[in-house]
C-alpha cells in the first residue's frame, strides 16, 4: 500500500508535465531551488508549521535547525541542486568576474547557509535564495536557465524558544541583483503550541520598491499580517492559513489556503493543497512528494523533530474558471550537516 501511494504520486507528477501542452496551458519550471518546494506543494500554507531550512516557511519562528536535547552548536546547509546553477554561472557569468569572486560565488551556490545556537537562541544565515519580482513580465519564462545570483536574497533569521510551546522569530532579508544590493525587508512572527494544534502569526514588510517572491504562488503584499493553524502529527500534518494580501494604500482582503502532508512511510511524504485567489476567478491546486527524510539515517541525537527531506518535488496548476492556465514545477535538494 505504501509503495502504491508513492508510485501514484510519481505518475501524477509525470502526467502533469507531459500533458500540459496537450491541455493548452503554459508550463514553467523553477530551477533546483534551496528550500521552497514543500511550501509550494502544500498550497503555500505552512506559516504555522516548524520547518527545516530546506522546507522553508515565511514565518521565522518556525525555523528548526537543531535537535532539542543535542549538544550540537553549529549546522551547515548544503544545496546539491547548486551544481545546476553553477553550470549556468560558468557558462554565462564567470568570465566577467575576478577569480576570487568566482570562488565565492560557486561556494555560496553549494553552501546554502549556516546556523549557530546558544542555549535557546538560534541564528541562521541563508545565502543566495533565488527570487522573482512581481512586476517582471518575464519572471516565469526560462526560470531554470536564469542565474540564481541574478536576483536573490540573503537572509538572517533569529529564533528564540521561550518555552516548548512558545517560539518567537525575526528575519531580515537583503535583496541583490548579482553583487549589487538593492533593498531590504524584515518580518517577525510567533508560533504557539496549545495542546493538539499549532497557531502561527507573522508580520512582514517589504521595501517601497515592491515585494520579492520565492515562487509564482507566493503572493505576499508590501505590508501585511497573516495567520494560520496546523494539526501537527508525526505521520499527518493539516494546515489552514489566511493571508492578508492588503497593500498599505488599498482596502483589506484575505486569501484562504490549505494543505496536507501524509507520511505513509518514513522516507516518503505525499503533499497536496489549494488556494482560492481573492478578488479573482483563479484558484490553484498543488501537490508534491518528499523523499528520503534524512532524520532516519542520522543517529537519534542528531534528528530534528520536523521533516528534513533530501529531495522534494512540487507541482501547482492554476485554473481560471475551471480551465487550466499555468502549470508550475519545482525541485529542491537539501542537506543539513
Amino acid at each position: 500500500m505504501r509503495q502504491t501511494g508513492f508510485w501514484i504520486a510519481v505518475c501524477l507528477l509525470c502526467c502533469d508535465i507531459w500533458w500540459s501542452p496537450v491541455l493548452g496551458f503554459e508550463w514553467y519550471s523553477l530551477a533546483p531551488n534551496p528550500s521552497y518546494s514543500r511550501d509550494l506543494a502544500m498550497g503555500a500554507s505552512t506559516l504555522a508549521l516548524d520547518y527545516a531550512p530546506q522546507n522553508q516557511s515565511i514565518n521565522p519562528a518556525g525555523m528548526t535547525c537543531f535537535p532539542r536535547k543535542s549538544r550540537q552548536q553549529i549546522s551547515f546547509f548544503f544545496n546539491p541542486g547548486g551544481m545546476w546553477q553553477i553550470k549556468n554561472y560558468i557558462a554565462d557569468e564567470a568570465e566577467t568576474q575576478a577569480d576570487a569572486q568566482q570562488i565565492v560565488d560557486v561556494a555560496r551556490l553549494l553552501v546554502n547557509g549556516v546556523a549557530v545556537r546558544k542555549k535557546e537562541i538560534a541564528v541562521a544565515l541563508l545565502l543566495s535564495q533565488p527570487i522573482m519580482m512581481k512586476d517582471d513580465p518575464g519572471r516565469y519564462h526560462n526560470f531554470e536557465s536564469k542565474s540564481s545570483l541574478g536576483l536573490h536574497q540573503n537572509s538572517i533569521i533569529m529564533k528564540l524558544l521561550l518555552h516548548p510551546r512558545v517560539a518567537l522569530g525575526g528575519r531580515v532579508d537583503r535583496f541583490y541583483r548579482y553583487a549589487y544590493p538593492e533593498d531590504e525587508a524584515y518580518s517577525y512572527g510567533v508560533i504557539l503550541k496549545p495542546r493538539g494544534i499549532q497557531v502561527g502569526v507573522q508580520y512582514q514588510r517589504f521595501p517601497s520598491s515592491g515585494p520579492r517572491y520565492w515562487h509564482p504562488l507566493d503572493r505576499r503584499s508590501d505590508s501585511s499580517t497573516s495567520a494560520g493553524i496546523a494539526l501537527d502529527r508525526e505521520a499527518v500534518k493539516v494546515t489552514f492559513q489566511v493571508m492578508n494580501l492588503t497593500e498599505s494604500d488599498k482596502p483589506a482582503f484575505l486569501e484562504p489556503r490549505a494543505g496536507i502532508e501524509w507520511r505513509p512511510a518514513r522516507s516518503i511524504a505525499l503533499r497536496a493543497g489549494g488556494i482560492q485567489f481573492s478578488r479573482s476567478h483563479r484558484w490553484a491546486l498543488t501537490t508534491g512528494v518528499g523523499l528520503v527524510d534524512v532524520n532516519w539515517i542520522r543517529n537519534r541525537a542528531a534528528r530534528l523533530l520536523v521533516p528534513d527531506d533530501l529531495v522534494q518535488f512540487a507541482l501547482a496548476i492554476v485554473y481560471n474558471q475551471r480551465r487550466p492556465e499555468i502549470g508550475i514545477g519545482s525541485l529542491t535538494f537539501g542537506w543539513r550537516l
